[in-house]
């Protein structure tokens, strides 16, 4: 049985949930035993008691987190260190105003902190190609890629049944409502051509100084799935930056186990979830926008189609026990391969 001690960030936020708890209930189907522990809030000498105890495990899985050298250096010196990231915590969010704090991403801190962990790390989970590009500068030969996962829904029949009505839907944290204004123009001349269109968002809070009228539905567990199955198209408008190539697609994961075609900005991990002409469409400029939208609302076979082919790429590349059995996969090889963890997955 391979014991794994898994510090964790805080329960409420989305990294936590599909990065670490929804692997929880099947670790014993693969010898694994994982053991996770919320890092986020507890005081440096819990932290250091933790680091101490990490010589008990095989690994530390240490998810997002930038702790401070010093621990890393505790760690490292006693055990096996997985570092597990979904951002790119080495450049500024996008929108970010005024000056960074140490805790920022793109701070001077949490970037000689990142940097630090990447060197010591045994293994590097990375969420998107542009996080394990930047990881491999400091431990080439031991990043791996491991998108988001999800676990299939029991989706039943897709698509909204009345007819002659499209939903275009946007789910998504408050910090990212502002990546709707890139939108807003071809959403807006959209409305004005299709009144059978609607736009809805689930969110924190709904959007602000909007041309386009977006339905605001309040987020949670409960009515996540609810809300999923009642869209017809969903999208992922990213700004081109560092921090948004930085994104796992995961939006588009959400809809696409929901049976939905999608459209988004050809931007990251967006370019190699997204097939274009198959299961939706990329698109730069508001005129891509506007015609990708169009071209979805005027045929409901091909929102059908590119539906199908979103389920199929989602339950082929990126269902929960396809990337929890890579996880096992390579914790077994860097086992094998000890003291050292070499080779890419």
């Amino acid at each position: 049985m391979i014991k794994i001690l898994c510090l964790h960030i805080a329960k409420k936020q989305a990294s936590y949930r599909y990065r670490v708890e929804q692997f929880l209930g099947y670790w014993n189907e693969y010898d694994i035993e994982l053991h996770p522990v919320t890092i986020v809030g507890k005081k440096y000498g819990s932290k250091i008691r933790l680091a101490l105890q990490s010589r008990y495990y095989d690994f530390v899985w240490l998810q997002r987190k930038t702790l401070s050298p010093f621990i890393i250096n505790i760690i490292t010196s006693r055990t096996r260190l997985i570092y597990d990231f979904d951002d790119a915590l080495y450049t500024k969010q996008t929108g970010h105003g005024g000056k960074l704090k140490d805790k920022h991403p793109g701070s001077r801190q949490t970037i000689k902190r990142i940097n630090h962990i990447l060197k010591k790390s045994s293994l590097i989970f990375a969420g998107s190609k542009a996080l394990a590009t930047y990881a491999e500068i400091y431990n080439p030969g031991n990043v791996h890629l491991l998108p988001t996962s999800l676990q299939k829904p029991d989706t039943g029949v897709p698509g909204n049944a009345i007819q002659n009505r499209v939903t275009i839907g946007w789910i998504g944290n408050i910090g990212n409502l502002p990546y709707l204004d890139l939108i807003d123009e071809a959403a807006a001349q959209v409305q004005k051509k299709f009144p059978g269109v609607s736009f809805s968002v689930m969110s924190g809070k709904p959007p602000e100084n909007l041309k386009t009228r977006w339905n605001f539905v309040p987020w949670s567990a409960a009515t996540e799935h609810a809300w999923l199955q009642s869209i017809d198209i969903g999208i992922m408008p990213l700004a081109d930056d560092e921090w948004s190539k930085g994104k796992c697609a995961f939006k588009l994961l959400q809809y696409m186990s929901h049976q939905k075609p999608v459209i988004a900005s050809a931007v990251g991990a967006n370019t190699s979830t997204v097939q274009h002409g198959e299961n939706g469409f990329l698109a730069t400029t508001a005129s891509e926008w506007y015609r990708a939208f169009e071209t979805l609302i005027n045929s409901r076979s091909l929102r059908q189609r590119m539906g199908k082919k979103s389920l199929h790429i989602f339950e082929t590349r990126f269902e929960r026990s396809i990337i929890q059995e890579k996880i096992a996969s390579i914790v077994r090889s860097c086992i094998c391969s000890s003291p050292g963890c070499n080779g890419k997955s």
